[in-house]
């Protein structure tokens, strides 16, 4: 008996495009993407048949925890006492978020959860350690206000760009 393999297949599309912005935003921010999800769900810009897992995210309750949360990761981030992205639990949460989302928004247009969350994992791991890159090259250059300064500019980038790549398409 041959066992058949799972192929994990990717395709250019606008899907493509949002899923590695939003896995980008998970980077930056790993609370954003989920928070923005969630309002894109609620709204309709997500939704189909493949959403039905996701469903949850959409409610009153679990919206506004993670709109607190998101605030709260925005908030904290230009505190010096934050950890890098690149610690383990806090890097192990920005993968699963973007692939959360990844899977999300693949799901959506009925194309496979395994492959957005795959790409969704990957565009978050990248931008978590480019975003650390640029902040410690910073860091090493300048002052300690350049820091909060860079943390607003990718707090607009993610409230900017979020609400944009989960836009209904079409």
């Amino acid at each position: 008996m041959l066992s058949r393999k799972r192929r994990i297949e990717f395709e250019v599309s606008p899907a493509s495009f949002a899923v590695l912005g939003m896995g980008a935003i998970a980077g930056m921010r790993s609370m954003a993407a989920p928070a923005l999800l969630s309002r894109a769900i609620r709204r309709g810009d997500i939704g189909g048949p493949g959403i039905a897992p996701f469903a949850p995210l959409a409610s009153d309750r679990v919206s506004a925890v993670l709109r607190f949360l998101m605030i709260g990761e925005m908030i904290a981030d230009k505190a010096p006492f934050a950890p890098d992205r690149t610690f383990f639990p806090a890097l192990v949460w920005r993968i699963v978020s973007g692939g959360l989302v990844g899977a999300a928004v693949f799901a959506s247009e009925g194309r496979s959860r395994n492959s957005g969350a795959v790409l969704g994992a990957l565009a978050s791991l990248a931008a978590s350690y480019a975003g650390e890159r640029a902040r410690k090259t910073n860091d090493a250059q300048s002052s300690a206000l350049a820091n909060p300064i860079l943390g607003a500019i990718e707090d607009k980038i993610v409230l900017t760009l979020g609400p944009r790549l989960l836009r209904k398409r079409g």
